[in-house]
C-alpha cells in the first residue's frame, strides 16, 4: 500500500508540472516546443487515469503505471531538450520521479 501511495503523490506532482510546462510552452508560441507540449498533454492524462485507477484498486492499475512509466520516460526526454526553461527543468525532474514510482508497482 505504501508503494501506492508513493506512486499517486508523485502521478499528482507530475501531473501538476505537466499541466503547468505545457501552459508555458503553449506560451512561448515556438514551434520547437510543439513535442514538448503534445508529450506533456499524454503525461498529465495518463497520470490523472493512474490516480484513479489507483484509488478504485483496478486489477488493471498495475498495467496502466507500466504505459505511465513508459510516457513519463519520454516526456521527461523531451523536456529536457530545453532545460534552458525552468518550467521543463521542473517538469523533466517531476516526469523522472514519477516514471520511478510507477515502475515499482
Amino acid at each position: 500500500m505504501k508503494n501506492v501511495k508513493i506512486a499517486i503523490d508523485a502521478c499528482l506532482a507530475c501531473f501538476n508540472w505537466c499541466e503547468i510546462c505545457a501552459t508555458l510552452c503553449i506560451e512561448l508560441n515556438d514551434k520547437n516546443h510543439l513535442k514538448c507540449i503534445s508529450l506533456c498533454r499524454d503525461c498529465a492524462e495518463i497520470c490523472v487515469l493512474c490516480i484513479k485507477f489507483c484509488n478504485r484498486n483496478s486489477a488493471f492499475a498495475g498495467k496502466l503505471m507500466k504505459l505511465c512509466a513508459e510516457i513519463c520516460t519520454a516526456c521527461a526526454e523531451e523536456c529536457e531538450k530545453h532545460n534552458h526553461h525552468q518550467h521543463c527543468k521542473d517538469c523533466a525532474e517531476a516526469c523522472r520521479k514519477c516514471a520511478a514510482a510507477c515502475t515499482f508497482l
